[in-house]
């Protein structure tokens, strides 16, 4: 009996390794979007304010050019070895890193300017932040980022398809 308790807990153990390690269940959500992504269109529904006391709504599209891509590299651990990543998009080109947040069901990526990275206006525009995850099968990713002012609420919205 002493013997079957001994096995059952290395067992549970040596199973159960990676599950503890820090940041192991957020890399697993991360790299399951790993690829290259053409950038299809990105939907914004956004604020306008038209005086200092006005706020409208305003919608548009932004549609890309051929051969606009992002790209989102395999990692072994976000939080010490992010890779860098690179992307196009309006005749930018632009590096950037990404990290994957699964948080109570709130799924999202988080693209951010590397440490050695230059500046983009259009990377700092359409796709830096925090992203929720709207919808994500083999070959579309549709990501948008969510915010509320004076009780209403507004999203940019990333459409991406699997190159």
């Amino acid at each position: 009996m002493r013997l079957v308790i001994i096995i059952l807990v290395s067992v549970s153990l040596f199973t159960s390794c990676k599950k503890w390690k820090y940041g192991y269940p957020d890399t697993q959500f991360r790299n399951r979007f790993v690829g290259t992504y053409h950038v299809d269109s990105i939907l914004s529904h956004v604020f306008y304010i038209k005086d200092q006391s006005f706020v409208a709504d305003t919608n548009f599209t932004t549609h890309s050019f051929e051969g606009d891509y992002i790209e989102i590299l395999p990692t072994k651990d976000q939080v010490e070895k992010n890779v860098t990543c690179t992307g196009k998009f309006l005749d930018s080109i632009f590096r950037y890193e990404v990290q994957g947040f699964n948080d109570k069901g709130a799924e999202r990526l988080g693209f951010t300017y590397c440490n050695d990275c230059n500046y983009s206006e259009i990377f700092g525009t359409y796709f830096a932040g925090s992203k929720y995850i709207v919808t994500h099968t083999k070959d579309k990713l549709i990501m948008e980022n969510r915010f509320n002012i004076n009780g209403k609420d507004y999203f940019a919205r990333v459409y991406l398809t699997k190159i």
